[in-house]
């Protein structure tokens, strides 16, 4: 009796050190996913802003002479 405990003690703790392993490869892969997702959010977001930003300080490219010239 005293042999089949000892082997089920032994399977009961691999199996939670498995687990805990794999659990935390699994939080690990979820933080590098999210933070690559939130990466990309911020610069979706901040493009427009850098973009409008842009075209207001150099006046050299939203000025008259960047639009196309009328054929009149």
């Amino acid at each position: 009796m005293g042999r089949s405990s000892s082997k089920q003690s032994i399977q009961f703790w691999l199996l939670l050190a498995a687990s805990i392993f794999l659990s935390g490869m699994v939080i690990s892969l979820f933080f590098e996913i999210m933070k690559v997702m939130i990466y990309l959010l911020l610069v979706l977001l901040l493009v427009p802003v850098i973009y409008l930003a842009l075209k207001r300080s150099l006046p050299f490219l939203g000025g008259s002479d960047a639009k196309l010239k009328s054929r009149n």
